[in-house]
């Protein structure tokens, strides 16, 4: 198991449901323009925020009204 978090990053979400991600964070995970990223939803309520890997491409979206 993992250390606890030493660094915060909030987003703003937009009038239009569209979340900001912090440019320290696209730096990080090298997110550019276009760029797909994760949602991954845990059992426990966490969310994992990735960028989405060549891997993935072929995984199709899934959303659910909650």
């Amino acid at each position: 198991m993992r250390g606890k978090f030493k660094l915060k990053f909030f987003a703003t979400v937009s009038n239009r449901g569209q979340i900001f991600i912090p440019k320290v964070l696209q730096g990080y995970f090298g997110i550019r323009r276009s760029d797909k990223v994760t949602f991954v939803l845990q059992d426990d309520g966490n969310v994992i925020f990735r960028k989405k890997s060549d891997r993935e491409k072929g995984v199709k979206n899934v959303q659910k009204a909650v």
